[in-house]
């Protein structure tokens, strides 16, 4: 385990995320609220007002945004909305994929059905296929707007995600043991307890990580082009409607990428880092997931005794040299 790079960087990385996401709101200089601010008073008068974003400095120290809300905060408080959403698609996502992935390694119909699931939302990305439903009007306009964003996600992910975990099925069910198991008379459920899911947890578990890692950079990319899972319509001076991202999410910010990097780089480059560390720390979490079980299978990495067996072992050999002496 010292010596695979990818999962320290993983766990290294992911424990630095889970310390944000458990005690982000507790840090020094948090405004829990994410107060936006319409201007402040400047260094020389009274007279001297600025107007957001603001730039950073001791009051923000990451800067501001257009509505004038602290970066530091809003990327700290964000932090659970925007885990939270990324950890549920994924997570509902794999809760209905492994059934499938199970049924269609034994049952025909689910393998075809598998197939064309893959066929028709695989050949394009997903990227595509939320920018055109997400525009449609009803589910702009719809106030159940993040169910259905949701639920398009585990939709079009579904088939992927099926597609990894029938793969898994099929490599176990090709083993000798495997077919002993047929002869004996295990059924599906004694099947998956006692060969499907201790020879593919560790791949469905590294690729869950993953998977977070992808959710989270799609969400990044609808970020970029006003796509948001909760949004609402806000109407302007001039009469004209705006839509506006309602929930603390980390890709708010990237919104107007291309003239904030020009104008004001602090409001999209923090909140690109934030989401490019902690994909990174996923992927390479997974990775060094798989990395670790693929050198104890082949034997690579030697087995621990625990702590107290460890201790006990010491204390019998240092009776035993007394007895002798």
């Amino acid at each position: 385990m010292r010596r695979i790079l990818s999962l320290w960087i993983g766990i290294i990385g992911c424990g630095f995320i889970a310390f944000i996401f458990l005690f982000g709101p507790y840090l020094p200089n948090v405004d829990r609220d994410v107060t936006p601010h319409s201007y402040i008073v400047g260094p020389e008068s009274n007279l001297d007002f600025i107007l957001p974003p603001f730039p950073p400095s001791k009051e923000f120290p990451l800067g501001s945004d257009k509505k004038g809300r602290d970066i530091y905060s809003a990327l700290i408080m964000g932090t659970r909305s925007t885990l939270t959403t990324v950890f549920t698609i994924s997570l509902i996502t794999f809760l209905l994929a492994l059934p499938f992935g199970v049924a269609a390694a034994h049952v025909k119909f689910f393998r075809v059905l598998l197939q064309g699931w893959n066929y028709l939302f695989s050949r394009i990305p997903v990227f595509f296929y939320l920018v055109i439903i997400s525009t449609i009007p009803f589910f702009i306009l719809s106030p159940h707007r993040a169910f259905w964003m949701i639920s398009f996600l585990v939709i079009f992910e579904l088939g992927k995600v099926g597609e990894v975990v029938y793969k898994g099925v099929s490599l176990i069910q090709k083993e000798t043991f495997y077919e002993a198991g047929i002869v004996s008379g295990s059924r599906v459920w004694g099947l998956w307890k006692r060969y499907y899911w201790p020879g593919c947890y560790p791949q469905w578990v590294a690729y869950f990580i993953q998977h977070l890692g992808s959710m989270l950079f799609l969400l990044g990319q609808l970020g970029i082009f006003g796509i948001f899972i909760s949004q609402t319509f806000l109407q302007q001076i001039d009469g004209s409607y705006l839509i506006d991202n309602t929930a603390l999410i980390w890709p708010m910010f990237l919104f107007d990428v291309l003239i904030d990097m020009d104008a004001y780089p602090w409001v999209p480059l923090f909140s690109s880092l934030m989401i490019t560390l902690s994909m990174f720390s996923f992927v390479a979490l997974g990775e060094g997931i798989l990395e670790y079980h693929s050198r104890k299978y082949k034997g690579l990495l030697l087995p621990r005794k625990p702590f107290f067996s460890w201790r006990r072992t010491m204390k019998r050999e240092a009776l035993g040299q007394a007895r002798n002496h």
